[in-house]
């Protein structure tokens, strides 16, 4: 067998990036701001996130504000 590379942001990273999104979510979150988290120049670390989530930063944080606000709704808080 052989081994595939892992391309992306390691785990450890990854998790700072989206703990922050998840804290900051009613914040403008630039790219440089996240890129900052985990102290990666914005375009690579764009280029890492897209790899390892499928989703650019910035779809990333409008879809995990729309699933926030159907939670919201969902629990009549909204």
């Amino acid at each position: 067998p052989t081994l595939r590379e892992y391309t992306g942001l390691s785990k450890r990273k990854l998790q700072q990036v989206v703990d922050y999104i998840n804290n900051y979510l009613d914040r403008d979150l630039g790219l440089a701001e996240l890129a900052a988290v985990v102290q990666m120049s914005p375009h690579y670390f764009c280029h890492l996130f897209k790899q390892s989530t499928g989703l650019t930063p910035h779809q990333y944080v409008i879809r995990t504000r729309v699933e926030r606000a159907k939670a919201l709704i969902v629990e009549g808080k909204l």
